[in-house]
């Protein structure tokens, strides 16, 4: 007797709603390291770019926090 999973087939409904969760994860993990990337971008010193970064992991959880390292590595 084949088992359980193998017995049952995903339906094309199962295997969008999967793909729908891994792509927002995806477009919240970019926009969780946007303010890094753009400190990059901007051709930010070392030290500046580690405060962008680091403001933006210990801080990103709060809007005002991603915001104001978001700030940081776009002004000149």
């Amino acid at each position: 007797m084949p088992p359980v999973l193998l017995n049952r087939m995903m339906d094309t409904g199962q295997i969008l709603l999967i793909l729908k969760y891994v792509i927002g994860v995806l477009i919240i993990i970019a926009i969780f390291f946007a303010p890094a990337w753009l400190a990059r971008q901007t051709k930010k010193g070392k030290p500046q770019m580690h405060y962008v970064r680091l403001a933006s992991w210990v801080f990103g959880w709060s809007i005002i926090g991603w915001l104001w390292s978001l700030f940081c590595a776009t002004k000149k």
